[in-house]
């Protein structure tokens, strides 16, 4: 299962050996309802595969990734990184770069990051977005009202193990049939093959990361009513999403699911602030109708 490199809070990297498993076999088409990172749609086993977010950033890096080898993906970034004067651990001996405590390699890029920001925004380019994500806090995808990319520089650089990962998920991406949109996730467009499974993975109503601070109960409940509209026109789907989390309960979900299959998972996910996570009281499912 080739995981996408870019593994920002919330992505399904670390679920998708519990997720894949429960999704149905024969379906020719999966479509990836708010496919984020694609992780989940580029892993399903279905002949073709949809990639649909309301966010064209990230629909736009997916698709730069599946039309560009890896090849080329690797010389633009490090034409970025000797542009920007950005450390690059891969090429150099452990200690090479001194490492400033919990600041990781911040400190050494923080003046090149920021100009490359700068440049991107004043000229957005797929190749700068994804240097961004790689050398960016906890590799967030956030943009600010103007459109502007906002997120300050991380600890981490272009590493062995993010260069392996990308070279994977890229060669990966190239065995696959994939189309694109950027429809918000309720227009008819996305459900033109009944025959087709969907896989909803919304923002999480009670959850505190910043993908979900545009999302509210009025979309939660818009939301719901599609998926019980797909039930009632016999169309598979498969929904994740928290029961409770750090003492908030959704109560809404709790009692829409009861008419559905409601199946736990384990959650593991890291803290965008580098510290413990408790996930003691977070309860995570995959809420289908078959």
């Amino acid at each position: 299962m080739p995981i996408n490199p870019i593994s920002y809070p919330g992505n399904k990297n670390r679920l998708l050996g519990q997720l894949l498993p429960l999704f149905p076999t024969d379906a020719h088409t999966f479509v990836d309802v708010f496919c984020g990172s694609g992780v989940v749609g580029c892993n399903a086993a279905a002949e073709r595969v949809v990639l649909n977010d309301v966010d064209a950033h990230v629909v736009e890096l997916n698709r730069y990734l599946f039309e560009h080898s890896f090849g080329q993906i690797r010389a633009a970034i490090e034409s970025h990184i000797a542009q920007y004067g950005l450390t690059n651990s891969r090429l150099h001996p452990k200690g090479y770069y001194a490492v400033q405590g919990h600041e990781g390699l911040s400190r050494h890029n923080r003046e090149g990051y920021a100009r490359l920001k700068a440049d991107y925004n004043a000229s957005p380019s797929c190749c700068r977005l994804l240097t961004l994500l790689i050398y960016g806090f906890n590799h967030y995808l956030r943009f600010n009202r103007k459109g502007d990319f906002n997120v300050p520089v991380g600890k981490m650089d272009f590493s062995q193990s993010i260069h392996d990962n990308l070279r994977t998920y890229v060669d990966h991406l190239k065995g696959k049939r994939l189309r694109f949109s950027s429809l918000d996730f309720a227009d008819a467009a996305i459900y033109a093959d009944p025959t087709a499974f969907y896989y909803f993975d919304p923002p999480y109503l009670v959850t505190t990361a910043p993908y979900n601070a545009q999302w509210n109960e009025a979309d939660e409940r818009r939301l719901l009513a599609l998926l019980d509209r797909l039930n009632r026109a016999g169309t598979r789907f498969a929904l994740s999403n928290v029961l409770q989390s750090n003492g908030k309960a959704n109560t809404l979900l709790s009692h829409w699911a009861t008419a559905y299959n409601v199946r736990p998972l384990r959650r593991q996910y890291r803290n965008a602030n580098y510290q413990k996570v408790n996930v003691a009281d977070t309860t995570e499912v995959l809420i289908t109708n078959y």
